[in-house]
């Protein structure tokens, strides 16, 4: 993707305000350019003295949502917990951004998106995201595996919370049932199953060197908006 023509506090208001309309209204779906230039109070063109293009301002807003996403996550995680403690911690900040920020949790996992051009800071940000998350479950795992286990188990727990928090947040429930409640229990059952199943094969002292320093997640912005 092409980078942005300058840079300026009025990109950046660009950027948040998009980022702000996106958390009002639920997603990304019935945001656009006039209405985030109205709400502004600027010429909807004026995008264009910043961004090449509306697809590259929601872009640069969606890699600013993954750093919020990133700044959740790791919230109220220390090495002061035990690697049990660690990982709930962990698992419930996954569970917990969708619920107390829909808009922006849609607009990362599941409106629609130009994929035929992905820049390339989304594709490494999301990558080490995905690695923390790996790191963490081979930290909290009660027996040694592998990392590249560690790494196929974080994307069944992404996908079981993801599922169940997306329906949560849509209101796709069972009348009487609680999927709040019960999300990060079942996260954490399930991550217990897939490590017994990964017929470990490290060895106790490369389990200890994994756990000797959780991982830690540090989403800079260098946006083009100043």
């Amino acid at each position: 993707m092409s980078k942005a023509l300058r840079s300026g506090t009025t990109a950046d208001q660009f950027v948040e305000t998009a980022l702000d309309l996106i958390a009002e209204t639920g997603g990304s779906i019935d945001v656009n350019l006039r209405e985030i230039a109205r709400r502004i109070g600027c010429a909807h063109t004026n995008l264009y003295n910043y961004f090449p293009d509306y697809p590259a301002l929601l872009w640069e807003a969606f890699h600013r949502a993954l750093a919020r996403y990133a700044d959740w996550l790791t919230e109220g995680l220390d090495e002061s917990l035990t690697p049990p403690e660690y990982l709930r911690v962990a698992i419930t900040n996954l569970a917990t951004f969708p619920q107390t920020n829909p808009g922006l949790y849609r607009f990362i996992a599941s409106d629609p998106m130009p994929t035929d051009d992905v820049p390339d800071d989304i594709l490494e940000t999301v990558g080490r995201m995905k690695t923390w998350l790996g790191r963490v479950i081979l930290s909290g795992a009660e027996s040694a595996i592998r990392p590249d286990q560690a790494a196929a188990i974080a994307d069944v727990v992404l996908a079981y919370v993801d599922g169940e928090t997306l329906n949560l947040i849509n209101d796709r429930l069972v009348p009487g049932e609680d999927i709040a409640a019960r999300i990060v229990d079942n996260a954490l059952r399930l991550h217990r199953l897939l490590v017994a199943d990964a017929q470990p094969t490290s060895t106790d002292d490369e389990l200890e060197s994994a756990r000797s320093s959780y991982p830690t997640l540090d989403i800079s912005i260098e946006h083009q908006g100043g």
